[in-house]
């Protein structure tokens, strides 16, 4: 017989939810979402280009792709669209207002890294 015992030493880890959402919905509940845009918050905000926002995320485990006009957070494992950009708080206009126009591939809509800086 196992038995679990909650253990503060080894949180659980956090699992995505791939429920369908509208279009003014996040599929985060709210702890989640809040957890997330504090362990990310300072990626957006401390990014000095598009490149290094695209880097810094992947490390993490997250990309940026368009879904119809809209900017989301994808986690890379599951493929499952996360939540927009402008949820967390970094829409795409204040983005592209301070870091310039994002390079994107045409077939996917994934922002990736400029070819050109490389």
């Amino acid at each position: 017989m196992s038995i679990s015992f909650f253990r503060p030493d080894r949180p659980s880890p956090t699992v995505w939810s791939d429920r369908p959402r509208g279009p003014d919905e996040s599929a985060l509940d709210c702890e989640t979402a809040v957890t997330l845009a504090c362990h990310l918050n300072p990626v957006f905000a401390n990014a000095p280009d598009w490149d290094s926002l695209i880097e810094t995320l992947a490390a993490a485990g997250f990309q940026l792709q368009f879904q119809d006009t809209r900017l989301v957070l994808v986690n890379i494992m599951t493929g499952v669209v996360l939540c927009t950009c402008a949820f967390l708080g970094h829409s795409l206009a204040t983005l592209s207002e301070r870091l310039g126009k994002p390079c994107v591939l045409a077939d996917t809509g994934q922002l990736v890294p400029n070819p050109a800086r490389r």
